[in-house]
């Protein structure tokens, strides 16, 4: 099987073409019959045109279990130092010794996870760098499908009337809402999995019906 070793020898540009093709599930579907990749990067920056991805990790999620087997994680070449980034990732220009071009690595996703919903904890960002990546890579830009377990969150919270204080939002505040396990933060592999886990636990408190139409408009 070539799988997505196929890019070596097809047009980078077809890559994405073939992603695009491969249309989501249609809004009517219930969730729990959807299939998820939840997806996290590390970053040089907050920048997308300006600034790098250096770690991408992601977890399959189907039939509302975690697909630990197909998780990966992979730090990835940048043209720049990492500079003081480093003091949030923790990774440092010493530690890209075995790292991937992010060609080879978005080739794989694109290939492998195609028709799937991409899930982050503030995708906005995720969605941005990957757009960019892809229209600089691929030149064209790739249609992902996104849900926001951050916005998720804060619709379930305004929904049950929850006074909300700072930084209730974030990841590990919303973990430790859910009783669900902390997890090394700034870890593109950690968080996804956690993202994965926040996900079931948002579903499960969920009606069971739920559709992905009704993820979508809660993630806006």
């Amino acid at each position: 099987m070539l799988g997505w070793l196929q890019h070596k020898t097809t047009p980078l540009s077809h890559i994405v073409q073939t992603f695009n093709q491969c249309l989501p599930p249609a809004g009517n579907i219930r969730a729990a019959e959807c299939s998820f990749l939840v997806i996290d990067l590390e970053l040089t920056g907050l920048n997308a045109k300006r600034d790098h991805i250096v770690s991408l990790g992601w977890v399959p999620v189907r039939q509302h279990e975690v697909v630990l087997s197909e998780a990966r994680h992979y730090l990835v070449i940048s043209p720049v130092s990492v500079g003081q980034s480093a003091i949030f990732h923790g990774l440092h220009d010493k530690d890209f010794d075995d790292a991937r071009e992010l060609a080879d690595v978005l080739t794989e996703l694109l290939q492998r996870y195609a028709g799937y919903i991409f899930v982050a904890h503030h995708c906005q960002l995720d969605y941005r760098f990957l757009n960019v990546a892809c229209q600089r890579i691929f030149a064209k830009s790739a249609k992902f499908s996104f849900i926001d377990t951050l916005n998720i969150e804060l619709y379930r919270l305004q929904k049950q009337g929850i006074v909300m204080k700072k930084d209730a939002l974030r990841l590990p505040q919303c973990l430790s809402r859910h009783k669900l396990p902390q997890s090394n933060q700034h870890h593109a592999l950690a968080d996804a999995y956690s993202s994965a886990l926040l996900l079931l636990s948002q579903l499960k408190h969920s009606h069971a019906d739920i559709t992905l139409a009704d993820l979508q408009l809660q993630s806006r």
